[in-house]
């Protein structure tokens, strides 16, 4: 198994971004909106790929640091602004 764990997270915080802030309550939440949102943030950030549970674990571990958090928040949020202004359909 060959798995960029960084999917998972960014997921995560994705959907968490997306039903706690209420600035969001209107853009569009279709699958094609946010799996281009998805593609946009997994994209500009560096993959991080696991081939054992003992490496998802440490990835947990390590997606768990302030300064990547940080970093995922605001692509994530870039990449929300951008599709959510010229969405694809």
């Amino acid at each position: 198994m060959v798995k960029n764990y960084m999917e998972e997270v960014v997921r995560n915080l994705l959907n968490n971004i997306l039903k706690t802030d209420q600035n969001y309550d209107n853009i569009c939440k279709c699958e094609r909106c946010l799996d281009d949102i998805m593609a946009i943030v997994l994209n500009n950030l560096k993959p991080y790929y696991i081939t054992t549970k003992k490496g998802e674990v440490y990835a947990e571990y390590t997606s768990l640091e302030t300064q990547l958090q940080v970093e995922i928040i605001s692509e994530i949020i870039k990449a929300i602004e951008f599709v959510s202004t010229s969405p694809n359909h």
